[in-house]
């Protein structure tokens, strides 16, 4: 896995190569560290891991004036690139990312397909690019010092610079621990800044612009026969798995046994099969009967095919905080799921086995389907049909209500809030809503407007940091840029009139999942592995960080009351509201770097 990061001194000072080590390292300790350096010394781009791309010197040509290029890519055009810049077979991406910079300069966007991350500095113009993809697969920084600026894949590596102080941004955590829509450029360090996907950031010793050169609202796709949707579908998502595969070692999934995953894993393996391999299937297992056992489909579709390996994973004993701290230690970024202790044994699982790219089904939901129906049909006018959904799921399991408070709730605030922090919540507008009103006007928007969610790129970025601390590539098919552009051209892709939901899913898949799966109804139940760590095997741990909270010291709750709500809710067997983003945030306070002024010790 590569990361990527650089400084560039505008006020003509040498970067020492050694700050740029220390920030590359930063970012996955062990991994390669490579170094360029513009001709005048005063630029440095440096970048770790095997895949990382680095170009430098006098110039990438000789008429072009950048001096110094840094790509974290995969790039899902290479053939239309290869034909538009006549090159030699099989260069590598970063070599194509500084060839459509050669080419198209600034504009080397818009001819741009995949997941990348990139920075270009310009020594004649003294302006340095930051470029980030749509999606948001590969994260990316910057700050600004009194010096010049500096950018990496990650905070953690900006932190490490030495450059900067590393406080924490209170106004980032508020809106964390609050579930609230926060501003796209804001990272939980005060002065580092997000470039959010689809952006481009210009930076010079004078002037600082964003270009937002396009998202899924943006999108035009081009319209295709309703009647060719499902077998489209498949081609395209088995084109999204194929770019996927690992290169060099072996490939995996996360199979959790519902159609998303199933669907990339029967893929996959067959793709590896016709080249003489097998995919490595990884499942969650439980005795205890709480939900959490994911087997029964999972082994439908490995018991049909030859060419998949299981490797099963134990839940039992990996409920939350049972593996604190090491699976709470990313000290870029509080935000993980629900269910990080798993996540870390089935990548260290992974890893055991040789498996260098894991991929996942999340995404099915936004990309394919599933996402709000009953609001879709409600704003379509089609009354009838949603009658006959209702008629059929029966009103008990109607998701129409359920999708309308989510859509127009606005961020709870609780009592164990400080003044200063509710004071501080209004006036950065914290307490908006979710989705605009916008958005609600018509179902493609709300399509568009779910492809764009915040939540979808923050959880990319999150593989993107784990990829790099593991080893492992972890990747998400269904969020691939090409499959999610032929979904919206259907305006009806999501709208199942009746129950089973991703019908358009299922009719791509047929003849490539077994029947059972391809039938089976959306999984509803819910685990009881939280509650087991949360109220149960991890509460001396939950009560200990409480008592101790950072975040009472930043001013933003107070802890007397923080530790009574969760008191109050434990005694009913109940998970008191926000208790994990206000777990998860305490724990990132700790791990982070530089918070020595908070902690003391770190």
């Amino acid at each position: 896995m590569s990361a990527i990061c650089g400084i560039v001194n505008f006020d003509g000072a040498p970067v020492e190569t050694g700050a740029l080590e220390k920030m590359a390292r930063a970012a996955a300790a062990g991994t390669p560290v490579t170094v360029a350096l513009s001709s005048d010394g005063g630029a440095g781009f440096s970048g770790s891991g095997s895949t990382c791309g680095l170009a430098g010197g006098g110039g990438l040509r000789p008429d072009r004036p950048c001096a110094l290029l840094a790509v974290d890519a995969r790039l899902d055009n290479r053939q239309a690139l290869l034909r538009s810049l006549a090159l030699p077979a099989e260069p590598g991406d970063e070599r194509l990312m500084a060839a459509a910079y050669e080419r198209w300069g600034e504009q080397w966007h818009r001819h741009l397909c995949g997941a990348y991350a990139a920075a270009a500095y310009d020594r004649q113009a003294g302006k340095l690019l930051l470029l980030r993809d749509r999606s948001g697969e590969r994260g990316l920084y910057w700050c600004n010092t009194s010096g010049g600026f500096l950018f990496a894949s990650e905070p953690a590596m900006l932190i490490a610079s030495g450059r900067i102080g590393g406080e924490p941004n209170r106004l980032r955590i508020l809106a964390y621990i609050l579930g609230a829509p926060a501003e796209p450029t804001w990272s939980y360090f005060e002065g580092v800044h997000r470039v959010p996907e689809g952006h481009q950031v210009h930076l010079t010793v004078d002037r600082i612009t964003t270009e937002h050169y396009g998202d899924w609202t943006s999108v035009t796709p081009e319209p295709w026969d309703g009647a060719a949707a499902a077998p489209e579908l498949a081609r395209r998502l088995q084109e999204a798995v194929d770019r996927r595969l690992a290169p060099r070692g072996e490939t995996g999934v996360l199979l959790s046994g519902g159609l998303d995953s199933s669907s990339v894993a029967a893929l996959a393996a067959g793709t590896l099969a016709r080249r003489g391999r097998r995919l490595h299937a990884f499942t969650w297992t439980s005795k205890s009967g709480d939900g959490m056992d994911e087997t029964p489909l999972s082994r439908v579709l490995i018991g049909s095919r030859a060419d998949i390996v299981e490797h099963s994973i134990e839940a039992d004993a990996l409920w939350p905080l049972s593996r604190y701290p090491e699976a709470y230690a990313d000290r870029s970024d509080p935000e993980t799921n629900a269910f990080p202790d798993l996540l870390l044994a089935t990548l260290e699982a992974a890893r055991q086995q040789g498996v260098t790219v894991l991929m996942n089904g999340i995404g099915g939901d936004p990309v394919a389907g599933g996402l709000a129906p009953e609001l879709a049909l409600l704003l379509r006018g089609r009354f009838g049909a949603l009658w006959r959904r209702w008629h059929l799921a029966g009103l008990r399991h109607a998701g129409l209500l359920r999708e309308l408070r989510f859509i127009a709730r606005r961020p709870r605030w609780p009592d164990w809030l400080t003044p200063q922090a509710r004071r501080q919540a209004m006036e950065a507008g914290l307490d908006r809503h979710f989705v605009s009103g916008r958005a609600l006007s018509s179902p493609d928007r709300f399509r568009r407007a779910a492809l764009a969610s915040p939540a979808n790129a923050a959880a990319l970025e999150r593989f993107d940091r784990l990829s790099r601390r593991f080893g492992v590539r972890i990747e998400a098919p269904w969020h691939d840029a090409d499959l999610a552009t032929l979904v919206l051209a259907f305006p009806d892709r999501a709208l199942a009139t009746a129950p089973p939901a991703k019908r358009l899913v299922r009719a791509a898949m047929a003849g490539r999942l077994p029947e059972p799966i391809l039938h089976a109804p959306k999984a509803g139940r819910r685990s009881g592995l939280e509650a087991r760590g949360l109220l149960g095997g991890g509460r001396d741990l939950v009560e200990q960080i409480l008592s101790g909270s950072l975040l009472e010291e930043l001013g933003l709750v107070i802890g007397s009351r923080l530790l009574a709500a969760y008191r109050e809710k434990a005694a009913r067997q109940e998970i008191a509201p926000k208790l994990w983003e206000v777990l998860t945030a305490e724990t990132w306070l700790r791990a982070s770097a530089k918070l020595g002024r908070i902690t003391g010790d770190l």
